[in-house]
């Protein structure tokens, strides 16, 4: 084989692996399957609109994080930019604030929440961005 014709064949596999990914995030976007541990998080954007997330939810060392490991994050995104969120759980639902999740904790909710090779792959191999979730205090009424 020469090498347009291989340079040709990668650059079409490359491609094919990116829409294959896309198709895949778009569908887990739009059709976010349940799963155990499973957490609601509702943002709130400057105008006052509220969105819902379905998120896998996990503890460590008795904290709530969930994690992003997809290319579409705008949930992520709107937590960061206001971090006052909502958490439901089994039903019931209560106030939390989120932090992003940086330096050795990072790293070390990384060495314990791993995704396997093929999940990586499925997920174009985005890297993972963390949210600790902490209660507050319900706004008073």
């Amino acid at each position: 084989m020469g090498s347009t014709k291989l340079l040709t064949v990668l650059a079409l596999s490359f491609a094919g692996y990116v829409c294959f990914v896309a198709l895949l995030e778009v569908a887990i976007w739009r059709f976010q399957p349940e799963m155990p541990g499973q957490v609601i998080l509702t943002t709130t954007d400057r105008e006052g609109k509220e969105s819902s997330r379905t998120l896998a939810g996990f503890e460590h060392k008795s904290r709530l994080y969930v994690s992003s490991n997809h290319w579409l994050r705008g949930w992520y995104r709107a937590a960061l930019s206001n971090p006052d969120v909502e958490i439901t759980v089994d039903g019931e639902t209560k106030p939390y604030r989120a932090t992003r999740v940086q330096g050795s904790e990072r790293d070390e909710l990384s060495a314990a929440y791993t995704m396997g090779f093929v999940l990586r792959f499925i997920c174009g191999f985005a890297p993972s961005r963390f949210l600790l979730l902490e209660p507050r205090q319900a706004p008073a009424a």
